[in-house]
């Protein structure tokens, strides 16, 4: 290997190096001498060309290649196949449960309402109602404008009878039925003219077709309100007896009239 003198230290060292092994100082080599010695010193590199290019003249398996699915291999044909025949299904399943729900809740539904209108029926039947008088009778009338119907007519008319000033009227009211009657109400005539000069049913005696059912009651001089009477008894008839009356008086110097008279009377019960 040729060798060389170190400028700076004189020492001899190889020609191939860069700096001083002694010094460390730059020998001034050139790129050249450098290129030229490591070809020298480097064995030969051998290059490798590229195999020549063949065409693929034969199936992939014999080349060692995993051959493509085939169609039905395909996972998202069987999906479509399964979704194709399950939905279906489904559908169907779903239609026919619907139906059946639906008929029990109409069932249900018929059911309840039929319930209700029963409870209902019997919840009418259970209230306590206006009960009107089939027909009336009295002991006597001033006339057909005056008759026993015009006291349960809701109109201001009244019954009055003929001129007895009360003593010993009995009127007699029936219903298509028996009724339990809880009260009723009494009212005078409102007109206070007529009021005051008409005779008024005083001591009253209630009566009906259940054994030992009897009321007496005194009834006020008054027309202002309704008078209440209880009564809780079961018949299809109902009967009253005048016992007394409160006389008839004169009105700016007009007689008082010889009638008894009663604007209303109203019925209320069950049944």
């Amino acid at each position: 290997m040729e060798k060389i003198e170190c400028k700076a230290c004189s020492a001899t060292v190889d020609k191939s190096i860069e700096f001083c092994s002694s010094c460390g100082e730059w020998l001034g080599l050139s790129i050249k001498d450098i290129e030229g010695s490591d070809k020298q010193s480097s064995p030969e590199v051998k290059r490798r060309t590229r195999p020549p290019e063949e065409l693929l003249s034969q199936p992939l398996s014999n080349y060692g290649a995993t051959s493509l699915p085939t169609r039905t291999e395909v996972p998202g044909i069987r999906a479509v196949f399964f979704l194709a025949i399950i939905i279906p299904l489904i559908a169907a399943a779903s239609y026919y449960y619907n139906q059946n729900i639906a008929e029990e809740v109409v069932e249900e539904i018929q059911a309840i309402e039929q319930a209700t209108t029963t409870s209902t029926s019997t919840t009418v039947q259970t209230l306590l109602q206006l009960q009107y008088p089939f027909s009336c009778s009295a002991s006597s009338s001033l006339g057909e404008g005056w008759s026993c119907e015009k006291i349960y007519d809701d109109e201001p008319s009244s019954w009055q009878d003929n001129g007895s000033e009360c003593a010993d009227a009995t009127l007699e009211f029936t219903f298509s039925k028996d009724i339990y009657f809880q009260f009723l109400t009494y009212e005078n005539i409102e007109d206070t003219k007529s009021f005051t000069r008409n005779h008024k049913p005083r001591d009253i005696l209630i009566t009906s077709e259940e054994d030992g059912f009897s009321i007496e009651y005194e009834l006020e001089n008054q027309n202002n309100s309704s008078q209440w009477i209880d009564l809780n008894t079961t018949s299809s008839v109902i009967t009253i007896e005048i016992l007394s009356a409160y006389p008839g008086e004169e009105v700016n110097g007009a007689e008082p009239f010889p009638e008894c008279a009663i604007q209303e009377i109203t019925f209320y019960g069950r049944g």
